[in-house]
């Protein structure tokens, strides 16, 4: 069989779904009240096709030595045509507080202050815990100079927005994180960006703040991004821009809707080779239109599991590589795990599954969640003490 069949994806999913409905029976799912619950609901399927992705490839990694794209369109796609979907996730729903802002102005210090605090915290427990590891592995021996190891520390205690660097000389320390820090820098910049985009739209920015985002623009396009995730960035604010069309609205909650966006999904994910593919991000693009204006295929995205799930999305996203490497470098060994036939390797992603589930719930209840409570009381502290200064 092959290494790469989809049947191995259907069988995840069906574990991945299982587990979060058992959890469900002790942990309520998230209130749908006030929030876009088709989107809550497609965030835990696309961390978890994520974390697919990259088991696909460590069964080709641990047997030719190379980290590289798996050679189907499923198993690649549900890498880039995810983490596509994640950057649509976050243009729609930050190009819409721009556009509502006329009548609900936007509070930039609290928008930046609780993005910190939802990111950042769990990201400095993880790259913590990546430091923890290289030096374990590295038997605790200093292979590089203090000067070198604090240059490579601050390159990822800054989101590796510029490098991700080997620590300590251990190679290829990215790999153990499975490199998903790669679209943080995204995230971050288009959050930078938004009051050049908001002045886009006629809306009003303090100048501080304008100047914050022409300044962070300038320093986005000088880093060179790769244009194909800037215009998944576009195809979430488009979907922003049609949300007051009811004719759309209407459709996308229909039935026909939901065959629509399934089929642009199917198509994207099983036709396209990448994200680089042309018909890649306009399919991706119809279907998460369709999705974010309250198509929910069928109900799977608005069921009290999938919300579930996505309550602890970016979890998923940040901590399975970590759990991936742990469970084939450190418990069976890569030479061992090289020898694995392929039901061999994907029964191992399977038993893994419930453990990812079940820890990054518990990285969102003890981390991510205190980080969220964190961000008004920290908002509160800096604006006290600014005034204090006035005075």
């Amino acid at each position: 069989m092959s290494p790469v069949h989809p049947l191995f994806f259907v069988a995840a999913l069906v574990i991945a779904y299982l587990t979060t409905g058992i959890l469900s029976r002790f942990v309520p799912a998230p209130a749908a009240h006030g929030r876009a619950t088709s989107i809550d609901g497609l965030r835990g399927y696309l961390a978890f096709s994520v974390f697919i992705h990259h088991a696909a490839i460590w069964y080709f990694y641990l047997r030719g030595g190379e980290w590289q794209a798996p050679p189907t369109a499923l198993y690649n796609q549900l890498g880039q045509g995810s983490v596509a979907l994640f950057f649509m996730i976050t243009s729609f729903l930050f190009f819409s507080k721009i556009l509502d802002s006329d009548q609900k102005p936007i509070d930039w210090g609290q928008l930046y202050i609780s993005r910190l605090c939802r990111i950042a915290p769990l990201y400095l427990v993880v790259v913590a815990l990546l430091f923890c590891l290289v030096g374990f592995l590295t038997n605790g021996i200093l292979y590089d100079t203090p000067g070198q190891l604090l240059k490579q520390a601050t390159h990822w205690l800054l989101f590796t927005t510029y490098a991700a660097p080997d620590l300590n000389g251990f190679p290829h320390t990215t790999l153990i994180l499975a490199g998903v820090t790669w679209s943080l820098p995204y995230e971050w910049f288009f959050y930078l960006c938004l009051p050049v985009i908001a002045w886009s739209q006629r809306r009003k920015a303090p100048t501080g703040i304008h100047r914050l985002g022409i300044f962070a623009l300038l320093l986005f396009i000088a880093w060179k991004p790769q244009w194909q995730h800037v215009l998944a960035f576009g195809g979430g604010m488009l979907a922003a821009k049609l949300r007051s069309a009811p004719v759309l609205c209407k459709f996308a909650q229909s039935g026909p809707g939901s065959y629509l966006a399934a089929t642009a999904l199917v198509l994207s994910f099983g036709l396209c080779e990448s994200i680089r593919h042309p018909a890649a991000l306009p399919l991706l693009t119809l279907a998460f239109t369709l999705i974010a204006n309250g198509c929910d295929l069928f109900g799977v995205l608005r069921n009290p599991v999938s919300r579930l799930l996505g309550e602890f999305a970016y979890s998923i996203y940040l901590l399975h590589g970590l759990l991936l490497f742990s469970c084939f470098t450190l418990i069976i060994g890569n030479d061992a795990a090289a020898e694995f036939s392929v039901p061999e390797h994907w029964l191992t992603v399977l038993a893994l599954i419930p453990g990812v589930i079940l820890f990054s719930y518990v990285s969102f209840r003890l981390i991510e969640l205190p980080g969220m409570r964190l961000a008004k009381p920290v908002l509160q502290n800096l604006r006290s003490r600014a005034r204090q200064k006035e005075v």
